[in-house]
């Protein structure tokens, strides 16, 4: 069987991994399925568009200068080709729905990824552990003083608001 070699950047790689693999698929099954439908239908199987703003996607923050760097950083710091993306989905939605600035900064660890993050004029660290993949902790300072809240992810807004 043929091979083929694709270049392209790291945002849309993570970000096409992100998806394929909640799709139940590779990126090499993807590929070729993108292939199949352009022989199929003679031509690019979707249309060819200009638009004079750019969409967000469901995948904003996989596509993120933040989130990319942290790659980055992970994969340099442990020595590793890849981070399974899926594990961060829950926090990803949640940081999407509050609306989080895009001056954020992430660290990815094994089992833990940690964001700072500002909202709403205050800054924030949300420590997120993924074997507990419905709660966060969000640490904040004020006066001073620390303060930390355990929180369920879907209450992170409202919690956010509460310091």
């Amino acid at each position: 069987m043929p091979t083929i070699q694709v270049r392209t950047d790291d945002q849309t790689k993570i970000a096409s991994t992100a998806l394929f693999e909640r799709l139940g698929i590779t990126m090499s099954e993807a590929i070729n399925l993108f292939l199949r439908q352009a022989v199929m239908r003679g031509g690019i199987p979707f249309a060819l568009t200009i638009t004079e703003e750019r969409h967000e996607t469901s995948a904003g923050i996989l596509e993120s200068e933040a989130f990319i760097d942290a790659i980055k950083r992970y994969k340099s710091i442990n020595n590793k080709a890849d981070f399974d993306v899926t594990k961060l989905e829950p926090l990803f939605v949640a940081l999407e729905a509050i609306g989080s600035d895009k001056n954020m900064r992430m660290t990815l660890q094994e089992n833990a990824a940690k964001v700072r993050l500002g909202f709403k004029g205050r800054e924030y660290v949300l420590d997120y552990n993924f074997e507990e993949p419905d709660t966060v902790f969000i640490l904040s300072r004020k006066d001073g003083k620390l303060f930390v809240k355990d929180c369920d992810l879907a209450d992170i807004g409202r919690t956010l608001g509460l310091f």
